[in-house]
């Protein structure tokens, strides 16, 4: 099931692509990641190279993640949740409601992102969802599901906020 995540919000078309082919026989690609030139930056720091220009024409800052749920969860802590809340599963026991909820708890203590309460609120919704989700309030699919588009909210959040 990919997974849509929005690392920029500049609305410039892309002009440059990075495809990280998958070694998985069940997928071709790992994920796609299209910027534009004033954005590249984002990709070469995260996302890793060689560019490509095949397939270009979406929107700068989009990124199509066809990665398992454990791998997007952890490319989102590794990427800007850990910087921003300095919390990860790994600090709780492997779990990720856990780790989402202590995040979203720092920053209702932090003052600076008390005052931006997007990301806080955003981050928030995350955190109960993976909590709903770990009750067996959801099925696997649907709960997994439920988490992805939850955390890439808030990254977009967290990036509109930044000003990429």
């Amino acid at each position: 099931m990919p997974v849509l995540r929005q690392i920029a919000t500049c609305t410039a078309p892309s002009t440059l692509v990075v495809v990280r082919r998958s070694r998985r026989k069940e997928r071709d690609v790992d994920y796609r990641v299209e910027v534009c030139a004033r954005h590249r930056w984002l990709a070469e720091r995260d996302w890793g190279k060689p560019f490509t220009a095949e397939g270009v024409g979406g929107r700068c800052g989009t990124v199509i993640d066809y990665r398992d749920y454990d791998q997007v969860v952890r490319s989102h802590f590794d990427l800007w949740l850990r910087s921003l809340a300095m919390h990860g599963p790994e600090d709780h026991g492997g779990d990720v409601a856990l780790a989402l909820t202590a995040a979203a708890e720092f920053l209702a203590e932090s003052r600076a992102y008390r005052e931006a309460g997007g990301v806080t609120a955003a981050l928030g919704h995350a955190a109960r969802v993976a909590e709903a989700f770990v009750a067996g309030v959801f099925g696997a699919e649907e709960g997994q599901a439920q988490v992805l588009a939850a955390l890439s909210a808030a990254e977009t959040v967290v990036v509109a906020d930044r000003g990429a």
